[in-house]
């Protein structure tokens, strides 16, 4: 299992907004066509965009780097890993069982497994 994966995050202008600076500050994230972009939170989320990760820093650079537009400082962040989620099953999950079951049915499934308690399964 991997201990840490890692986000890109793009550093460009100076001083807060707020105070009449030029500072924003992007992520990386996956396109719908499978290539990276770095772009504002609102942005990402009005396309239904999620953040790309990476399992090193170097490979998070490198890609922050690629897609970098506006040429700003790009630096890999760790990501703390969220172990109450288990990730797998929920791959599972949505991939086997979605279709035809109820949205309260599935975040009642995730929320015991993550808690430990897996459901027994209806098929």
């Amino acid at each position: 299992m991997v201990d840490t994966i890692y986000s890109a995050i793009e550093f460009y202008g100076k001083g807060d907004p707020y105070f009449g600076g030029t500072a924003a500050d992007w992520a990386l994230y996956k396109t719908e066509d499978g290539r990276h972009a770095f772009m504002g939170v609102a942005e990402a989320q009005r396309c239904k965009l999620v953040m790309a990760y990476f399992p090193t820093a170097a490979e998070a650079e490198k890609a922050g780097t690629a897609a970098s537009k506006r040429k700003g400082l790009i630096s890999a962040l760790p990501v703390k890993l969220r172990l109450e989620v288990p990730t797998a099953q929920i791959s599972w999950i949505v991939g086997n069982k979605h279709v035809g079951e109820e949205d309260s049915e599935l975040a009642e499934d995730f929320a015991d497994r993550a808690r430990g308690r897996a459901r027994p399964i209806r098929i």
